[in-house]
């Protein structure tokens, strides 16, 4: 009795170990309840920039609104890619499109202008050659980071400019009109944006 006591703790042990170290990831997708997979080898590219550090993002396939494959980041030759099997109940027909999950900002943004087409066991690029996926990590215009571009973003602008700081100021996404400055000029811009929506 007193062995097998022990053989139960051990057990629990373990599995609150592995438990402990399991990631949980920002999406979900039910890998059971799918007939067909395909593989993507995918790499981001944040704006113009590759992304080389993967721990702030997350990537996911999705179907219309369901998310049918998670990303994991795989390392070969010192070099990181992300390896995606997207998942189907049909052997093809069905378009894929991408979300980045950016976990610092704690938002999911578009993979624009690219989707693709599913093709059961098939492979969209390789580990040295992969698909790369190209996000912008901001919305343009949200310069206080609360996610919605509004009044009070052009306030942050004016604020920020007037007097150099603001909390929270996102200055990339307050850049509205893209010059590569942020002025008052940006601050309109907004306002009209948000009068004219």
């Amino acid at each position: 009795m007193r062995n097998y006591c022990k053989m139960i703790v051990v057990v629990c042990l373990c599995l609150c170990c592995i438990g402990a170290r399991a990631q949980t990831s920002h999406w979900q997708t039910d890998i059971y309840a799918y007939q067909y997979d395909m593989t993507a080898y995918v790499a981001l590219a944040a704006g113009d920039e590759a992304v080389t550090d993967y721990s702030n993002y997350e990537v996911a396939a999705f179907c219309g609104d369901e998310c049918r494959g998670v990303a994991s980041v795989q390392t070969a030759n010192g070099k990181s890619y992300l390896y995606l099997r997207i998942r189907s109940n049909q052997s093809s027909g069905e378009t894929f499109t991408f979300k980045v999950y950016v976990k610092d900002i704690d938002r999911e943004v578009d993979v624009e202008n690219f989707s693709m087409d599913f093709a059961a066991q098939s492979v969209n690029g390789l580990p040295s050659n992969p698909v790369v996926l190209s996000f912008v990590p901001y919305i343009p215009g949200d310069a206080d980071g609360d996610g919605v571009v509004d009044l009070t973003d052009a306030v942050a602008i004016y604020e920020f400019y007037m007097n150099g700081e603001y909390p929270n100021f996102a200055e990339i996404a307050a850049d509205f009109d893209g010059d590569g400055t942020v002025d008052l000029t940006d601050a309109v811009l907004i306002y009209e944006y948000y009068m004219n929506q």
